[in-house]
């Protein structure tokens, strides 16, 4: 049976569901409305209950936006084969989009328009680049969750559109001021490798030395690939290799060193930038340096050859970063 309790003024009616108490509303505070409301509930109490316990079934099922994502965060790495860096890229994406929807408990419960709000979150936080690596991890997460049968993807995550700038390298005349300021023997190895085989940072952790050839045996998008080295830049790896530096620790270093050699506006992976364009100089082959480089497809590649091969020539002059011969330069996928 039914019944009534009074709270701040109002009477709700009490039903006892599976051992739990559920109280429904009536509005109202005068007694006998409330009676009236309680015997309508009565005759049609088995009804009502069974409404309950659907609707409590379903909040059940529903899933929240934290759990989405802390099972996203959880899964993918396994399945997917991805990086700690990467790991960490869709970890402050989650957190970005959980923050932009503050308010929000339930992915049901996301609109197209809150598409809007996403991105203005993110765009008075981050500069244009930032806002589509963030974009990049949203789109993931929800299409993954969508993909497991989880949800359905409230809205189309779409890049804003930048200024797309051309690749920041390094000449051979800034890469000898940065080494001039280097005095760790270590630290220096590990930027000839980079310099000279254009590793992405995290690279260098998974890769073994076979004869004049590094394998990268975890690259991006989960394809082995081979890669030249020159025999004296050998000596370099094996040093950079043995007990290596921190991701992060040699990303700062080499900023550091920038600094201190007067090289503005340069990171880590201007040295794969560098690499990239002097491999393209040497062979005037773009699905050769798109190989090497590991990109999924040429049109990424194709960035490199919005500089004029005339004005490579004279900044690079006789300075060719990996002279092996193209006929010898053997990949593996």
């Amino acid at each position: 049976m039914a019944g009534l309790r009074l709270l701040k003024g109002k009477f709700y009616i009490r039903l006892r569901i599976d051992g739990k108490e559920k109280l429904l509303p009536t509005g109202t505070g005068n007694r006998r409305d409330a009676e009236i409301q309680k015997a309508k509930i009565e005759r049609q109490e088995l009804e009502v209950k069974q409404r309950i316990r659907t609707e409590i079934d379903a909040e059940k099922n529903r899933l929240t936006i934290p759990c989405g994502i802390e099972r996203f965060l959880r899964t993918i790495q396994a399945e997917r084969n991805i990086t700690e860096s990467t790991l960490k890229t869709y970890r402050l994406a989650g957190k970005d989009f959980l923050n932009a929807l503050n308010g929000l408990v339930y992915f049901d419960s996301i609109k197209r328009t809150n598409y809007s709000d996403l991105l203005a979150y993110l765009q008075s936080r981050y500069n244009p680049t930032t806002v589509n690596i963030r974009l990049r991890g949203i789109r993931c997460i929800l299409n993954f969750l969508s993909e497991k049968g989880l949800i359905q993807s409230p809205f189309h995550v779409k890049q804003i559109k930048t200024d797309r700038q051309l690749p920041k390298f390094i000449t051979p005349e800034e890469m000898d001021r940065i080494y001039s300021v280097v005095d760790d023997p270590k630290l220096a190895a590990t930027f000839r490798v980079y310099e000279f085989t254009g590793l992405r940072l995290s690279e260098l952790f998974h890769s073994r030395l076979t004869g004049d050839f590094i394998t990268v045996e975890q690259s991006k998008g989960r394809k082995e690939r081979i890669i030249p080295i020159p025999a004296e830049r050998i000596a370099d790896l094996m040093l950079a290799i043995v007990n290596p530096y921190s991701v992060g620790f040699i990303s700062h270093s080499f900023s550091k060193a920038c600094k201190r050699a007067g090289v503005n506006g340069k990171t880590i992976h201007s040295l794969r930038h560098t690499f990239a364009l002097r491999k393209l100089m040497e062979t005037d082959n773009i699905s050769l340096v798109k190989e090497l480089l590991g990109h999924s497809s040429v049109t990424v590649t194709e960035i490199y050859t919005k500089f004029p091969p005339a004005y490579l020539a004279q900044v690079f002059k006789e300075r060719g970063i990996n002279q092996i011969p193209l006929n010898q330069m053997v990949l593996a996928n």
